[in-house]
């Protein structure tokens, strides 16, 4: 699996592509305009088949459901309510984004995980979640 990260000056990060093959990868990041490849690369990430789970949390790890069952097993909770220990997204298929390099994260399935997330009864109901959408 291929996915196309980006960072600009100000060191916002996002995911402006992802793609089973490195062919369509390296096709889309060509179709970036030149003067913003510079911020983005090709990440190779060992994983062969959809879903993938991303995890952003001051950059971005890549992998299964059991990666991220683990991710949230070790959290503690922060005690406050408003504490977002990171977001999780989940990817179905190839992404691909109508103006190559652009951020539109935000319409991928995601959860910001708070403390909710990490108790039952929600940390069951998420679960099960995230196993449906494995097993789809």
């Amino acid at each position: 699996m291929f996915v196309i990260e980006a960072t600009n000056s100000r060191n916002w990060r996002w995911i402006s592509g992802v793609f089973q093959h490195r062919a369509n990868a390296q096709a889309y990041f060509d179709s970036i305009p030149e003067s913003a490849r510079p911020l983005q690369r090709i990440v190779e990430v060992r994983l062969a088949a959809y879903p993938l789970f991303i995890i952003e949390q001051q950059g971005f790890e890549y992998g299964d459901l059991h990666f991220v069952k683990d991710k949230l097993r070790a959290l503690v909770p922060a005690g406050n309510d408003d504490h977002a220990h990171f977001n999780v997204y989940v990817i179905r298929e190839d992404f691909v984004p109508a103006k190559p390099g652009t951020d539109i994260m935000g319409i991928l399935m995601h959860w910001h995980i708070t403390d909710e997330y990490l108790a039952p009864p929600r940390a069951t109901s998420f679960a099960n979640q995230l196993t449906k959408i494995v097993s789809e």
